[in-house]
């Protein structure tokens, strides 16, 4: 090989290994990048269990998932199955929130509606909302108008509808504690005219029927997967600081307009209150919990009223439902936040 050919060889080589040696090199910015805050460790700290029953419903490689943190106080989760969408509320802004399960992104659904709190849809796809001010019950028609289920009983303004659930026949039963008559943040500040109670609804009707009102403080509601037991939290200590916050059960009739014998199935004086609850296919009792730092988040207790896990947020929990194809993952709406954490379980 002559020395000329020998030289233009070892060019060659020179150049193409310098051309390789800068393709494999990787810039500072994107080393600093994956060198950043390490990821969490599974199982997410998030998951914490009490009893070894818990471990067949909770999931080894399910992060908690922080989705949105746009809001003032949010509550009333509900999920559209056909739309795979949740609508909740920022009741503050008197706003109807809408999350897309698809691309993740929060948007606006309707402003100015009357400090909207709990949503449901029924079995016709309508969405029901509980409003604290006007207090009233109300659903939204195909057409876009709005029908007013409820606003007053034996003459009496609600005091600010909270929470509810619909039956297979479209009638609703919903809680009215008046959280929304407290203070004009959440509502029109002003003094109950009723009883905090809960009532039964259904189109036939001038207005509702009062079911109970042995709770203090009505809030959460849910029911069990045969639709017999209806499910309602007592936030009492908000404003009877003696009185436990509690969970309780009554045999429904089979029209829903009247209860059997209150069984209170959860009872503590430890943390402050049972907000929304929610029921699985096993009928384990999925609870949002205010209570500080170690209880913020979801209690779950299983059908006896044992605690047997919990769900820990960085934020107090409102409100929560399970949502999703297979109705497997949790979603809550903890104070400004919305987050969701996938279960080894469906809900109701």
């Amino acid at each position: 090989m002559s020395l000329n050919r020998m030289s233009l060889n070892r060019r060659a080589l020179l150049r193409n290994s310098a051309i390789l040696g800068a393709a494999t090199v990787v810039s500072p910015s994107l080393l600093a990048q994956s060198e950043g805050t390490p990821p969490s460790r599974y199982p997410d700290a998030a998951w914490q269990v009490l009893d070894d029953r818990f471990k067949d419903y909770y999931l080894f490689n399910a992060p908690l998932e922080r989705h949105w943190s746009g809001g003032l106080w949010l509550e009333g989760p509900a999920w559209n199955a056909v739309g795979r969408y949740a609508v909740f509320s920022d009741i503050p802004r008197a706003r109807q929130m809408r999350w897309d399960e698809r691309s993740g992104e929060v948007s606006v659904l309707r402003e100015g509606v009357g400090h909207s709190n709990g949503n449901a849809f029924d079995h016709h796809g309508r969405l029901v909302a509980c409003e604290h001010s006007p207090a009233r019950v109300v659903r939204y028609e195909w057409d876009g108008s709005v029908t007013v289920l409820a606003s007053h009983y034996q003459g009496e303004s609600l005091n600010a509808p909270n929470d509810l659930v619909v039956l297979p026949n479209d009638a609703i039963l919903f809680t009215d504690p008046g959280y929304g008559a407290h203070v004009d943040y959440e509502g029109e500040k002003r003094e109950l005219a009723l009883k905090p109670a809960v009532y039964y609804v259904d189109d036939s009707l001038d207005e509702p029927l009062l079911l109970t009102d042995q709770p203090g403080k009505p809030n959460g509601a849910a029911l069990s997967a045969d639709g017999r037991q209806l499910y309602i939290s007592d936030t009492a200590p908000s404003h009877f600081p003696d009185r436990p916050a509690t969970v309780s059960r009554w045999q429904l009739a089979e029209d829903g307009k009247s209860l059997g014998e209150r069984e209170v199935v959860v009872s503590s004086q430890q943390e402050e209150s049972y907000d929304g609850i929610a029921l699985d296919q096993d009928g384990n009792l999925w609870a949002a919990v205010s209570g500080g730092e170690g209880h913020d988040g979801v209690s779950i207790f299983a059908p006896d009223g044992d605690r047997i896990g919990r769900i820990l947020l960085p934020e107090v929990c409102g409100n929560l439902c399970f949502v999703g194809e297979h109705r497997n993952r949790l979603l809550m709406t903890a104070s400004r936040s919305i987050y969701t954490l996938h279960t080894n379980t469906r809900g109701v």
